[in-house]
């Protein structure tokens, strides 16, 4: 497939995005912790715009507008612009007033220059060719106000799964499943439908040079939320839960350097126009 026609809208379908990470949170109303942390580490307050590029089924719009946010979603899958709506039409007439939806690519954004506060783009990087990324955040420059901010969210970090997942934590898990009848994540270093989609994957270096080309200051950090143990309710769980990620991810040594690059499965970025 050419790079310049992009991946097939038609992948996007309802199937796709009840399965894709956050959908449970969706389904019963409430937001994401992805989607939280992308709000709080924005900076953004009661009044200020926001643009979400790829708002899928609409979590993080929703988010935004319900602490004050005008924002503006656009998406190329027009099944994720119909969940949008659905959803939305399920809330109440307090904040969703605050929520515009369009059907857009993310490379040709029709919005005046210098029109928004803040640039949303989570889990979308990835599913960009290099052509249309690097069109992609030129757009988000041009039609951010001076000292805007663009929030980025891409996984999987390409490092982990060419060599944190495959060469240690899936050949951990599958020991640990057949000696203690666990169900520990054993999937296909990529899917068939990862080959189709996840056609740009990243690694915090590659998205560094994308950033700069596009004239943009950034700061460019890992996601520790994979690999740090979650809270559990009984001492003996969390014990359990501290040795399961000792034994899968190598934590505590996972969050540090270098390890971190192969164990760590998110990217994080701030890039502000200056």
């Amino acid at each position: 497939m050419p790079e310049t026609q992009g991946v097939d809208p038609k992948l996007y379908d309802k199937e796709y995005f009840e399965s894709i990470d956050g959908a449970q949170y969706f389904a019963e109303n409430k937001t994401a912790p992805k989607f939280i942390y992308a709000v709080n580490i924005s900076g953004l307050t009661t009044g200020e715009s926001a643009l979400d590029i790829g708002c899928g089924r609409g979590d993080l719009m929703m988010a935004l507008a319900q602490i004050g946010a005008d924002v503006t979603g656009i998406d190329y899958s027009q099944e994720a612009l119909d969940i949008v709506q659905k959803a939305l039409a399920k809330q109440t007439a307090e904040w969703k007033h605050r929520i515009k939806v369009l059907h857009s690519a993310a490379t040709a954004l029709n919005f005046s220059g210098q029109t928004f506060d803040y640039v949303f783009m989570t889990d979308i990087v990835e599913h960009l060719y290099p052509s249309e990324l690097q069109k992609c955040f030129e757009e988000c420059k041009r039609v951010l106000k001076p000292g805007g901010k663009l929030i980025v969210h891409t996984a999987p970090n390409r490092w982990y799964n060419d060599f944190g997942y495959p060469l240690w934590e899936q050949p951990i898990n599958k020991i640990l499943n057949r000696l203690f009848r666990q169900n520990l994540l054993t999937r296909p270093i990529r899917t068939e439908l990862d080959f189709k989609v996840h056609i740009n994957e990243q690694t915090i270096l590659s998205l560094k040079k994308y950033l700069v080309k596009a004239g943009f200051n950034s700061k460019i950090w890992l996601g520790s939320e994979y690999v740090t143990p979650t809270k559990k309710d009984t001492p003996g769980m969390q014990s359990l839960e501290v040795l399961r990620q000792v034994l899968c991810h190598a934590y505590p040594l996972s969050l540090l350097t270098p390890l971190k690059f192969i164990f760590c499965n998110d990217i994080w970025a701030i890039a502000k126009k200056t």
